[in-house]
């Protein structure tokens, strides 16, 4: 350690060896040619710089100690689980009292800015064993997803951290609809590296940002001043749409389409959604999938309240309404609502292969269970694909988050969610395929039976050849204090689960969890919970974390693949 030799070539990877401790390399930009590396006291390592390889990695880190780079070849290594975040416990608040078809009825509470600087990109550090074989390479010098194996997510991952237009709200909301302090919705198009951020900023500007495949910065655009709802990219790419509150907190508020043109953002058209039926903001819930999109059809699945009048009135159910994506005019003929009354979570995608949207209800009234629709061409199908759970009629049951998504080898999908059973507080993650006639190719599968602690919200993105990313958020005991939290985007969790319990998994489609799961949080790559997004890129797939309440900054991760 000390002194410096001779520059690190730009372009070059950096690679940390350690004696088994946790560990940090910290590339700092007002440095060229500089690296520092941070750990635990009297930890011995080594850097290994090996010239042109394909990317750099990047973290922050303590107190650091220079060291000057020497000339090797190296193995990447892939990553020990970190330590699991400090348990919490679980009250569950008094449900409101539910009526025959019954539904939660108490009220809930309530620019263009100068371009942003290049964004800075590290590469996690790795602090275990080695891999000992290495996925197929693949052109670009990328492997391929497909081929990728637990112990290969390491030396895969990196992340950017970019800065944003403008800060995110200070202060937290309370109970209800309202703005977030954390979370944003994010979409990807693997047609051309673009991939997008929409969230409210500190003067509750729904703000748009769009990057290309290095991370900066294209064009950006303010929406209006009313709560993000949503945000997808056609499948063909060349439009992005997004969905935004009429009315935050207003109830029998309208939503907003919105489509624009990529990568102008130049506006086509802005298109209220509603639902004759049911009114929204009120009981609505924030979803980190409530619109699903194809180049014809722009799909709204949320929940509100019903209307007054309605043989439903004063109670809660969902919403699924279609618009012309063309022309921004609502289909009525093609909506269904009501599937499910006391429609506590929603989950949505569409699938190109078969043109085919798959939809989810998680109930806790009528029914009570996790129940998946399609709908294509027009026409809904009823409910093939159905996980029993419960309720108890007003607000509180088992599923708490969850997310599909589409194969584009089969037509089919796959979903993963979390599920607590009755009279237990932890939460487990399930997983299943389901083919394009929207049934379960098999039964739902708990995909850790033997841990003892808890899953939060999950993930899941296509790997190829059958194989599926799961992204999702681990503790050692429970992490929900306040069971109708769930249905908005700030469940008062502890820091630690956010800092420490991020995890990602290789399964096949049999539900199978092929090696270990890995610690991205202890890599510098936290996955958000409430509102979460696992996407396609071009380049492999990805997601974003905002850094949190008050700040101007997020990062981009990738798991740089390349997509058979």
């Amino acid at each position: 350690t000390g002194g410096a030799s001779s520059p690190i070539a730009p372009g070059s990877r950096i690679v940390l060896e350690t004696s088994g401790g946790d560990a940090v390399i910290v590339n700092n930009p007002a440095e060229p040619g500089v690296i520092s590396v941070g750990g635990d006291a009297d930890l011995e390592m080594r850097v290994l710089v090996v010239e042109s390889a394909p990317h750099l990695t990047t973290t922050t880190a303590g107190p650091t100690t220079t060291v000057a780079p020497t000339t090797a070849r190296a193995t990447t290594a892939a990553p020990t689980a970190a330590p699991t975040p400090s348990p919490t416990t679980r009250t569950a608040p008094a449900p409101t009292t539910a009526a025959p078809t019954p539904a939660p009825t108490t009220t809930t509470p309530r620019t263009t800015a100068a371009p942003t600087p290049a964004p800075t990109t590290t590469t996690p550090p790795t602090t275990a064993a080695r891999t000992t074989a290495a996925p197929t390479t693949m052109r670009g010098g990328l492997p391929s997803c497909a081929a990728l194996g637990a112990r290969d997510l390491a030396a895969a991952l990196s992340v950017t951290t970019v800065k944003l237009p403008a800060s995110l709200p200070s202060s937290c909301p309370g109970f209800g609809i309202d703005f977030s302090c954390r979370n944003g919705f994010y979409a990807a198009t693997p047609r051309d590296g673009l991939h997008a951020l929409l969230y409210n900023d500190a003067s509750k500007e729904a703000v748009l940002v769009l990057f290309d495949r290095t991370n900066t910065e294209v064009s950006r655009k303010t929406l209006g001043s009313e709560k993000v709802r949503g945000l997808q990219f056609e499948p063909s790419g060349a439009h992005l749409v997004a969905l935004i509150s009429g009315g935050t907190n207003t109830w029998r508020s309208p939503s907003y389409f919105v489509k624009l043109k990529v990568p102008s953002l130049e506006q086509v058209w802005k298109k209220p959604i509603d639902s004759p039926l049911v009114g929204m903001e009120m009981w609505t819930p924030d979803n980190a999938d409530a619109i699903a999109v194809s180049d014809d059809r722009y799909v709204l699945h949320t929940a509100g309240q019903c209307r007054d009048g309605e043989w439903c009135a004063g109670h809660q159910g969902d919403i699924t309404q279609v618009l012309d994506a063309a022309t921004g005019e609502q289909i009525s003929s093609e909506g269904k609502d009501w599937r499910a009354s006391h429609s506590c979570k929603q989950m949505i995608t569409y699938n190109a292969a078969s043109d085919t949207f798959l939809m989810a209800n998680f109930g806790d009234y009528y029914p009570k269970d996790l129940v998946f629709n399609g709908f294509s061409k027009g026409r809904h199908s009823g409910a093939k694909a159905v996980f029993a759970g419960w309720g108890n009629g007003g607000g509180k049951q088992g599923g708490t988050q969850g997310n599909i998504a589409a194969d584009p080898a089969t037509g089919g999908f796959a979903s993963v969610w979390s599920y607590g059973v009755e009279g237990d507080d932890k939460d487990k993650l399930y997983f299943a395929s389901i083919g394009q006639d929207v049934a379960f190719a098999q039964s739902p599968k708990k995909l850790f039976p033997n841990s003892g602690g808890s899953e939060l919200g999950g993930a899941v993105a296509p790997l190829g050849r059958g194989r599926w990313l799961v992204a999702y958020t681990e503790s050692s005991s429970d992490m929900l204090t306040d069971y109708l939290r769930i249905f908005f985007d700030e469940w008062k969790l502890p820091a630690s689960v956010r800092t420490e319990g991020s995890r990602l998994a290789v399964v096949d489609s049999s539900g199978a969890v092929l090696g270990e799961p890995v610690n991205v949080a202890a890599l510098g790559a936290p996955f958000p919970v409430e509102i979460h997004h696992l996407v396609q890129r071009d380049d492999g797939l990805g997601w974003i974390f905002l850094d949190g309440p008050g700040k101007d900054t997020a990062k981009i991760v990738q798991l740089k693949c390349q997509h058979s």
